[in-house]
């Protein structure tokens, strides 16, 4: 009898273990990134305007639940009118982008936002105080967490890269600011996509996660 073959690589793990060849629950697991994505969103935004779930119903004439609803992760209601409204509640413009569906550049943008937006999170602080700190302009903050098309310029890089002590090089590749990524950068950047989940609050595990692939980035480039 053949012996089955054993791997530690989590990329390989996740996708045997709840994708394999289904092509439709492939689908569901873009889906389910994306239904995340909107919930972090809507609570982190809520959450920056200093309001609860009870007031942000009040204004877009809704209840309590609802908003508890489509902070839920699981939730797959989300609309676009319901998400325009909770735009205009919050003084925030909604906008809608179709980006190619290059499977490791997605990555890579994943990986990215989650690493500044959860290294920001482990250090205690707030978008505003970040920007001072970092000397990153306050959209420019923003718009590295939240928008997946966003491209940060070479100074961003640079002082992201200063202040968190980590390579600008291996910063570029994952901002997508160089195209071809080295094998090792690919393969670090899909196990700590596999592993990690949206840092809304970061768990023991997910700081762990983010700990070994920061120090990654942290270590002389050899490629």
């Amino acid at each position: 009898m053949k012996k089955k073959r054993h791997t530690t690589n989590a990329v390989d793990i996740l996708h045997r273990r709840y994708i394999g060849d289904d092509a439709e629950r492939k689908a569901s697991l873009q889906d389910e990134r994306v239904n995340a994505e909107v919930a972090r969103m809507i609570y982190e935004l809520r959450k920056e305007a200093g309001i609860k779930q009870k007031e942000l119903a009040e204004l877009i004439g809704t209840t309590q639940s609802v908003i508890s609803r489509l902070e839920n992760a699981d939730y797959d209601g989300h609309s676009l009118s319901m998400l325009s409204r909770i735009a205009k509640a919050l003084n925030r413009r909604l906008s809608v982008s179709m980006p190619d569906k290059d499977k490791d550049a997605g990555t890579r943008r994943f990986v990215f936002q989650e690493v500044v937006r959860g290294l920001r999170k482990d250090k205690g602080l707030g978008i505003d105080k970040f920007a001072k700190k970092s000397g990153i302009n306050r959209a420019d903050v923003i718009s590295i967490e939240r928008n997946p098309d966003y491209k940060p310029s070479p100074l961003i890089l640079h002082r992201l890269s200063k202040f968190y002590k980590i390579s600008q090089r291996k910063l570029a590749f994952l901002a997508g600011a160089i195209k071809k990524m080295p094998p090792g950068v690919q393969a670090e950047a899909s196990r700590f996509a596999a592993q990690s989940e949206s840092f809304s609050k970061l768990t023991e595990q997910e700081r762990s996660t983010l700990d070994e692939f920061v120090k990654f980035l942290r270590t002389e480039d050899s490629e």
